[in-house]
């Protein structure tokens, strides 16, 4: 298969778009987990001490 061929000619371009797809979807779900994880992570601190001082 030729590159310059007509019939694909419009497929490298549409192949590249998915990286920053990609990247996209995990800076959306970072910007979702990191909060979350902190969270988390706190509420599991509070409830240690919580549990030493009572």
């Amino acid at each position: 298969m030729k590159h310059d061929d007509e019939a694909h000619k419009h497929y490298y371009p549409v192949e590249g778009r998915g990286d920053g797809a990609i990247g996209g979807a995990a800076a959306f779900i970072a910007i979702i987990l990191v909060p979350a994880g902190i969270y988390v992570a706190w509420n599991t601190v509070a409830s240690w001490i919580s549990a030493l001082f009572s």
